[in-house]
């Protein structure tokens, strides 16, 4: 796991990879130090703080080369892939239930990390909206919130869970936005993640529902 990790590390520092190689070597790079390390989120409000800072220091910093992958969001694209394909996992399986477990935490990290990308563009410094983007970016916001322990537990779960429903909107929002800024070679790569989440997500629905009717 460790030697997965270091190769995809040493991709990304080197710059050989297109941006949504880039964004599926930082997911994973991630993801295998959460198996490798289950407790590494314990923490999280070390996590929050630390990428509170980075992205504050990108937004200063955006015409430097490295803050790209902040301010490019590639990092808070890199955090929302677990987050979208937790739901898809089956519930059973071991990396299902651990991406499930950090779900919230990788959700709030995506918000803080992309959060830059979406200011820079408001703000006009890195160009124009993109409408679909910019929908995505404000859902975020309050399902940001109440991913928060503290504000979780006081919301009834029931209702925690349908306002969480809003995370499709968010995810096709930001497929449709990256559809329009990609490179081609990019776009074939996001058409066949979108395409593994649908097939995955198709058939756990299909087998949850066989299992209620049983």
């Amino acid at each position: 796991m460790l030697g997965i990790t270091l190769i995809l590390l040493l991709t990304i520092i080197v710059g050989i990879l297109p941006n949504s190689l880039t964004i599926l070597a930082i997911s994973g790079i991630i993801v295998s130090l959460n198996i490798k390390f289950e407790s590494l989120f314990k923490k999280a409000w070390i996590y929050y703080s630390l990428a509170f800072i980075i992205s504050g220091v990108a937004m200063f910093f955006y015409k430097e080369t490295l803050a790209y992958y902040v301010i490019g969001g590639l990092i808070g694209y890199a955090f929302m892939l677990p987050v979208m394909f937790a739901g898809a996992l089956p519930n059973k399986s071991y990396l299902g239930r651990l991406l499930k477990k950090n779900r919230g935490v990788y959700s709030i990290l995506s918000f803080l990390m992309i959060t830059p990308h979406a200011l820079l563009h408001v703000l006009g410094v890195l160009g124009t909206v993109n409408l679909f983007g910019l929908v995505a970016y404000v859902i975020m916001i309050p399902l940001t919130i109440i991913s928060f322990k503290i504000i979780r537990k006081e919301i009834d779960p029931k209702d925690w869970i349908k306002i969480q429903k809003a995370a499709y909107i968010v995810y096709f929002s930001l497929y449709i936005h990256l559809l329009v800024v990609a490179s081609d070679f990019d776009k074939i790569i996001y058409a066949v993640l979108l395409t593994l989440y649908i097939n995955n997500k198709v058939l756990k629905e299909i087998k949850r529902w066989d299992y209620l009717r049983s």
